[in-house]
C-alpha cells in the first residue's frame, strides 16, 4: 500500500493513539503566534504609543515607545553587535584553520593555513569596510533626524 505522511497507519492500530503520533503543531501555533501579536500591538499602540501618556509610564515603557515611535535607532546598536561577532568570527575560525588539514592516505593533502591567514586579515579588513558603509547611511539618517528637530525648536 502507499500512504502518504498523513494516512500512514500507527504501529497501534489507529483512533487517537495514531492521532497524537502523526500530530503536527504547527499551524496551531503559528495561528496563537500572530493571535498574541495582534493583541499585543493593540494594547501597545492604546495604552503605550500616544505621547500623552508618556510622562505617566516607567522608564522602561518609554523606551519602548522610543523604540516603537522610531525615536530610537535600534538598528545602530544591533549593528555593532553584528560588527563585533562578524569581526571576531573571522579571527577565531582563521586560527582554527591554520589548524586544520586534510589527509588522504596518510598523506596530507590540503593544508587550510592559507586560507585562515586570508579569513584574519582579508575578512576583518572587508567586514570594517562593509560595516563602515552601512553605519555612514545610519549616521546620515541620524544627522538628518537631528537637523530636522532643531529646525522645528526655531519655528
Amino acid at each position: 500500500m502507499n500512504y502518504t505522511y498523513y494516512d500512514t497507519p500507527a504501529k497501534s492500530g489507529g483512533g487517537f493513539k495514531a492521532f497524537l503520533e502523526n500530530l503536527n503543531t504547527l499551524p496551531l501555533m503559528y495561528f496563537i503566534g500572530l493571535f498574541l501579536a495582534a493583541a499585543a500591538t493593540v494594547c501597545i499602540c492604546i495604552f503605550i504609543l500616544p505621547e500623552a501618556k508618556r510622562e505617566k509610564l516607567p522608564k522602561l515603557l518609554q523606551l519602548l515607545q522610543d523604540i516603537f515611535s522610531f525615536k530610537t535607532l535600534l538598528l545602530e546598536k544591533v549593528l555593532r553587535f553584528l560588527y563585533t561577532f562578524a569581526t571576531m568570527a573571522c579571527v577565531f575560525v582563521g586560527i582554527c584553520l591554520l589548524f586544520a588539514f586534510q589527509l588522504h592516505g596518510g598523506e596530507l593533502v590540503h593544508w587550510y593555513g592559507l586560507q585562515g591567514i586570508g579569513l584574519i586579515i582579508g575578512g576583518t579588513i572587508g567586514t570594517r569596510i562593509v560595516f563602515e558603509i552601512i553605519m555612514m547611511f545610519i549616521l546620515l539618517v541620524k544627522n538628518t533626524i537631528e537637523i530636522n528637530q532643531k529646525l522645528k525648536d526655531k519655528e
